[in-house]
């Protein structure tokens, strides 16, 4: 039988698919270290999971077509036709129906074997993607004038179900290897970042000195998923360096205590509702130095500005807290912009707390806060999406597009009617 144009037959697709895995440390360790060192684990894991998915093949049978056209066909070797058993070729009149099918995917897919594949093998010629992004095969069935009409279909469903079974049977394997590819992901990048850190004896984070008081309140804190799916950041323009910032441990207990203070807020509305932006600011102030210190015992989170508190160390910011009162998108992509036009540490952690005084229709805020944001030229992506009057954006620095500032949205409600 001769092989030639036959699918699904050759090298097989399970080891394509481990060499592709083999590959996972090597792209690791290509990434320039300043750009390495300057993403984050998730934002490295997502990436490279990005480039090393594959994409299943897929037929658009809606949008097959046909051309037809006389030929001649060797009958040789059909008995009925060659009944002496003559070895040269016997040509007759014929007719030849070409059905070409678009498909997309990666055309050397097509020469792959799958793990669950039949004694059958489909036949076609497959041609490379043309300019609408689309590869096409074309199967080609010939049979001598005279014979039904009908076997042309039957033939073409019956190359057309073959078909089909080896592309479900690629979709499975192809699946399961991109469900899988995380964990070793994360293991190399996880390892890299070990190396380098304890060979240039540094952490990941410096951090601020920030400790915790013995006598805070406990505030369970909330699990927060993420989802990063943007490309690497840029090196930083002066080259990676270990900067000052604050875990995301200490993150998380200081959104926790943000968001109890606001809920507070919530449930008595009236009383809080007299005050202006400054003496919210003040209050939610109090309750943070409430469970930190700084250096030598002093207030680790500072008045500056307005409405705004900081914990600063050489004048640039490694966490920023903006409170304001709702008074349209407007005033919120100021208060954005205000966010990221502070001089920042690299991977700046901020928080912008919203309260609602005036307006009875409080699900309309909660609708224009994600959008307005998610619009704003320096959004990058979502890192935790609403819940409860709250999200998480990652946003570019306006000072040096390497920088990342993460923004954690609060909307509190304190309308009292």
């Amino acid at each position: 039988m001769s092989r030639e144009n036959l699918l699904f037959y050759g090298k097989s697709l399970d080891d394509m698919l481990r060499a592709r895995q083999a590959t996972i440390a090597p792209r690791v360790d290509a990434i320039p270290r300043d750009q390495f060192m300057n993403a984050n684990i998730e934002e490295i894991v997502q990436y490279l999971v990005s480039t090393l998915l594959m994409e299943p093949l897929v037929v658009y049978e809606d949008r097959a077509e046909m051309e037809q056209h006389e030929t001649k066909i060797d009958v040789s070797r059909i008995r009925d036709r060659n009944p002496f058993g003559d070895r040269d070729p016997i040509y007759v009149a014929g007719v030849e129906v070409i059905v070409t099918v678009p498909f997309s995917g990666d055309p050397s897919l097509w020469q792959l074997q799958p793990n669950h594949w039949q004694t059958v093998f489909p036949r076609a010629r497959v041609l490379s993607p043309s300019c609408d992004g689309l590869g096409r095969i074309e199967i080609v069935i010939a049979q001598p004038d005279g014979e039904p009409h009908e076997q042309f279909k039957n033939r073409f469903d019956q190359e057309m179900s073959t078909i089909r079974f080896y592309l479900e049977s690629h979709r499975k394997q192809i699946e399961q290897f991109n469900a899988n590819l995380q964990t070793p992901i994360k293991s190399a990048v996880s390892s890299r970042r070990d190396r380098l850190q304890k060979s240039e004896g540094i952490k990941d984070l410096l951090g601020i000195p920030m400790k915790r008081r013995g006598d805070a309140p406990a505030i369970e804190p909330l699990k927060i998923p993420r989802k990063l799916v943007r490309p690497l950041p840029p090196p930083p323009k002066s080259g990676y360096q270990a900067e000052p910032g604050i875990t995301d441990e200490d993150y998380k207990h200081i959104l926790s205590v943000i968001r109890h203070e606001g809920r507070t807020f919530e449930t008595t509305p009236k009383t809080y509702a007299v005050h202006d932006e400054e003496e919210l600011r003040d209050i939610l102030l109090a309750h943070l130095n409430g469970h930190y210190q700084g250096d030598a015992a002093g207030e680790a989170f500072r008045r500056s500005g307005k409405t705004d508190i900081r914990i600063e160390d050489n004048n640039r910011a490694a966490f920023v807290a903006e409170c304001k009162i709702w008074r349209g998108s407007k005033e919120l992509s100021a208060a954005v912009d205000q966010l990221l036009g502070y001089l920042t540490w690299r991977d700046c952690k901020t928080a912008l707390v919203i309260f609602n005084k005036k307006n009875a229709k409080f699900s309309e805020i909660l609708e224009r806060v994600p959008s307005v944001i998610q619009t704003h030229d320096k959004f990058r992506r979502i890192i935790q999406p609403g819940s409860q009057g709250e999200w998480r954006f990652a946003m570019t620095s306006k000072e040096d597009e390497a920088r990342q500032v993460i923004v954690h949205v609060f909307v509190f409600n304190l309308y009292a009617g």
